[in-house]
């Protein structure tokens, strides 16, 4: 006797990916890639596949916004905003999110409220590297930074500007 196939196990991955995609909770999103290798593929394709992510609201840590991030290599906004819940973001999240594919891609980021970021987090963020009067950029397609409510100094602000020369709204 032959099992049936269910009928969700008929649809092709483009399609689970389109539906995962419809899908703002990302421990829905967490649940559904643990059912099965197909489920896991349609919610790496449906996170491939967002322009833009917001984790505000979302209790998220270093680990896990980086991990999402790194899968969404067509990502153009970011929101990792502190929200009632926290975001706890910190340097090291900023370091690992500017080691993703997209972080050049990236024309918006609003890091509003992190208090746990500092100046460190940020010019990591923005430069890969600065020697003498040369610095080059990971977030050269950055347009809008909204870095109100956090505690970063002029330290930031100067590497900012010089690394992010597309920027129209801070």
């Amino acid at each position: 006797m032959e099992k049936e196939e269910a009928e969700i196990d008929r649809l092709p991955i483009h399609l689970l990916a389109y539906i995962f995609g419809l899908i703002t909770s990302f421990t829905d999103l967490a649940q559904a890639s643990s059912v099965c290798r197909k489920w896991t593929e349609g919610v790496k394709q449906s996170l491939a596949q967002r322009n833009s992510l917001s984790f505000a609201g979302w209790k998220m840590d270093d680990d896990s916004t980086a991990r999402l991030v790194r899968l969404a290599y067509n990502l153009k906004e970011l929101d990792i905003s502190r929200s009632r819940w926290g975001c706890q973001i910190t340097d090291n999240g900023l370091y690992q999110i500017s080691l993703t594919n997209c972080i050049g891609n990236l024309t918006s980021i609003s890091l509003w409220g992190m208090a746990m970021i500092t100046d460190r987090g940020v010019v990591k963020l923005v430069i890969v590297a600065s020697w003498e009067m040369i610095t080059i950029s990971r977030a050269s397609s950055l347009q809008h930074l909204n870095i109100g409510g956090t505690f970063i100094t002029d330290e930031s602000l100067f590497a900012i500007a010089d690394s992010c020369p597309h920027l129209k709204v801070s």
